[in-house]
This record gives structure tokens, sequence and C-alpha cells, in this order.
């Protein structure tokens, strides 16, 4: 008998409302062999990231492929190369790419099994194996181009980030302080707020849960942020353009709030974009991979200044990765959201 991998799929899809834990399963499966060009990993770290909850909705219609039932969900991750059938990889180097959420899978041409295209070397191999997915990598570039190439916060601007203690909310929020704005962040507990504001140097931060929210964030942010980089979307971000001032800009960063409603969600009343000349404006950290040496090169002088501080909630074991998910979707995470299958 071939050697065995355990995997997590999804037994079924979650739409119209949250994702729970038994929502997905643990199952085991036999070890893929690398086929043509591919290889063979063993998986170190993976990425948890809001918009995999867009392939479990069931919708053929998302904006998300969907994921298939009792196979293996996958998403990025960093691996070492058990076997090899590719000239750029040998045993024992470190990767990252697209791989399923299992002790072993495959990534090259052709690959099955959760594989992705655009395997690559973990570099520099001295960085925490979790940064690569995080403040180096996907959540990194997201934060960095959002905020550098469609905010563009300037001195005497004022920054609302919402889901601001999160992986992208978190480094987004310190690229605007950077660039001399002053920075406030909407988050779910009074812990995140004390994060932000004692640790990264944000200049206020409030709690969007409870009463009152609409004075509070006046009170906060008299006369409204100029540049609102949203992650939640829904009735929160509803609140806050209604508080922005005349051609305020709008970043549309993702809305978490509304995957798991029963339409998919990603709807926007343009009620306060109409009327207070707002923009808005959407993007994805993809369409700026010709820069990405150049955005990895400065965050990690920023983080080797100490001018970017990096924030991370660990889980641990191929059997954590549904609660950590649904524990991610529910914000119990400070910065970046990762599990660590081995070591």
């Amino acid at each position: 008998m071939g050697r065995t991998t355990r995997y997590v799929s999804l037994r079924q899809y979650a739409e119209g409302r949250a994702i729970v834990p038994d929502d997905f399963a643990l199952r085991t499966g036999p070890v893929p062999e690398p086929p043509p060009g591919g290889v063979l990993v063993q998986t170190l770290v993976l990425s948890l990231d809001p918009t995999l909850r867009g392939s479990m909705t069931g919708r053929s219609d998302f904006y998300n492929q969907q994921f298939a039932l009792d196979e293996p969900i996958h998403s990025r991750g960093v691996g070492r190369v058990i076997a090899s059938r590719n000239d750029d990889f040998v045993e024992g180097d470190l990767v990252k790419g697209r791989f399923a959420w299992a002790d072993y899978s495959v990534a090259g041409p052709l690959a099955g099994f959760g594989a992705g295209n655009g395997l690559t070397h973990a570099r520099p191999a001295d960085v925490k194996l979790s940064h690569h997915l995080g403040v180096l990598g996907n959540t990194g570039y997201t934060a960095f181009f959002g905020m550098m190439a469609v905010a563009r916060p300037r001195p005497g601007d004022t920054v609302l980030i919402s889901g601001a203690a999160g992986g992208v909310g978190s480094v987004a929020g310190q690229i605007a302080r950077i660039l001399g704005a002053k920075v406030y962040g909407l988050v779910g507990s009074e812990r995140k707020s004390a994060v932000l504001t004692e640790e990264l140097g944000f200049d206020g931060a409030l709690v969007y849960r409870g009463q009152d929210l609409a004075d509070r964030l006046r009170a906060l942010i008299p006369g409204g942020p100029s540049i609102y980089f949203d992650n939640v979307g829904g009735e929160l971000s509803q609140l806050v353009m209604d508080q922005m001032p005349f051609r305020g800009r709008v970043v549309e960063c993702g809305q978490i709030a509304t995957y798991g409603e029963p339409d998919g969600g990603l709807k926007v009343d343009i009620k306060p974009i109409h009327l207070r000349g707002l923009s808005f404006e959407g993007f994805a950290w993809t369409q700026y991979s010709e820069f990405f040496p150049a955005a990895k090169a400065q965050l990690q002088h920023w983080i080797a200044t100490g001018s970017l501080r990096v924030l991370e909630t660990e889980r641990h074991g191929l059997e954590s990765l549904p609660e950590a998910f649904v524990g991610m979707m529910a914000g119990e995470n400070i910065g970046k959201m990762t599990v660590t299958v081995a070591e």
C-alpha cells in the first residue's frame, strides 16, 4: 500500500449563512504522484484569506471558482520539495505556491490535488516562513499596492481602515502612517484597538460593535475621513461613506461582512457616492505583478528599520484549519492568520 495523506475538504457549501467547522471534513487519501514538470511538496504553512470564502458558496456565478465538494481545499502555502520532476527544483527546496490543505500535495504543470501554478522558491530563506504568505506575500502586496498605488495618501489626509487589525489592514494602516497621513482603524474589540494605537502607531481606533457608532465615529473623526480603505463592506461601510467629505476617496479592498449573504454579497448603495461626489475604486494585488520585487524590497526595508511591525495569529496542525478559517471570518485573528502544518 502506498503512502497516505490527510486532507481537508468541504462537506457542503455555505450560502446565506456563516460558515461553520461542520462544513469541513478531515479525510485521508493517497499521496499523489508529481506529473512531468511537477513536484511533490510537504506542506509546512498554509495561508488563510477571506477571499477563499467566495469559493465555498456553491454559486457558479460568484467571482471565485468553487471548491469541489469532498476534494482538497487549496490556498497559498509554503512547503518543502520531497520529490521533483522539474529541473528548477530539487529535493529539500523551500517553495511557495498554491497547495492542497493536506500533509502532501503536488504543484506544477497539470498537477492535481489542489495544485496551482506559479511555484517559486521561498526567498529569502532566513525569514519566518509565514511571512512569505503574509507581509512578504499576497497580504503585504495587497496592503502595499492598495495604499501606494490606489489610495495614495499624503500629509494632511485622514485615512480610516476597516478590519484594521487584520493581515491587510494592519499593514495598510502602517504604510499610510509612514506616508504622513493620520490613520484611524475600525476593529471588533478593545484589545485590537489597543494593539493599533499602542503598538502600531495609529492615531485612534474605534470598536464598530455597539450602539451609537455613527456618533462615536463622528466624534473620532470630525468631518469624516478623506480616504476610506474598506476591508469589510456592508452596513459598516455605508455608515462610513455617509460621513465622508465631498470628493473623498473609497478604496474597496474586501467585503468580508457580505460573503455569507444569499446572493453572494458585494453590493454597494451608491447614494453617498453620488451625493458626496466620492470616488470608489476596487483593485486586486495581482494587477501589479511587475512591481512585486520592488514592493517586497520596500516592505523588507520598513520591517528592518522598525517602521513596520508584523502581526500574526498562528494555529498549528492540519486538523486546526476548519476552526482557524471560521475564526478568521469571525474576526478572531490579529494580523495575518496562518496554520503551521509541519515544522
